[in-house]
């Protein structure tokens, strides 16, 4: 008998952006700004796919199933899609400037120090997706609405 999907399942996603975004930073420690460029981008288009994905998927199944609740609403984690793609451009572009920097170590240690706040508002939503957004949709919806969606 095969175990019940669960949506909770995404959270390796999670996990592998996290890891991801980790070997970008160990890079920049090591001043290696090519293997840190390729890490980020990597992180990126592999966080755009995952948030493509809820918001195709998941946030409107959310909606319409009664998912919503108090600190786990469709426009708070709407916002925080934004602005997890606003910031992700805007540190690609910094990592893409480190190439010409007349001061690396201070560049890296202002791209370091932003990127914590960023780390923070990844963690952040990640917890309010762990909270709120998958529980609740394993409660609502079938098996079989599970298994057609993560299989994606």
């Amino acid at each position: 008998m095969k175990p019940a999907t669960s949506f909770a399942s995404l959270s390796k996603h999670h996990k592998e952006l996290e890891g991801l975004f980790d070997t970008h930073q160990r890079a920049l420690l090591t001043s290696d700004i090519d293997l840190a460029l390729a890490a980020l981008s990597k992180f990126r288009g592999d966080l755009e796919h995952h948030i493509d994905f809820e918001e195709r998927r998941l946030l409107p199944a959310y909606a319409d199933h009664g998912g919503e609740t108090a600190g786990g609403t469709l426009e708070l984690f709407q916002a925080e899609h934004r602005k997890l793609r606003d910031s992700i451009a805007s540190l690609t572009q910094r990592t893409e400037q480190l190439f010409t920097s007349a001061d690396l170590p201070g560049s890296i240690l202002a791209l370091l120090s932003d990127e914590a706040a960023f780390k923070g508002l990844f963690h952040h939503h990640m917890a309010r997706e762990q909270k709120f957004l998958f529980p609740r949709l394993d409660e609502r919806t079938t098996e079989k609405e599970r298994d057609t969606w993560l299989s994606e």
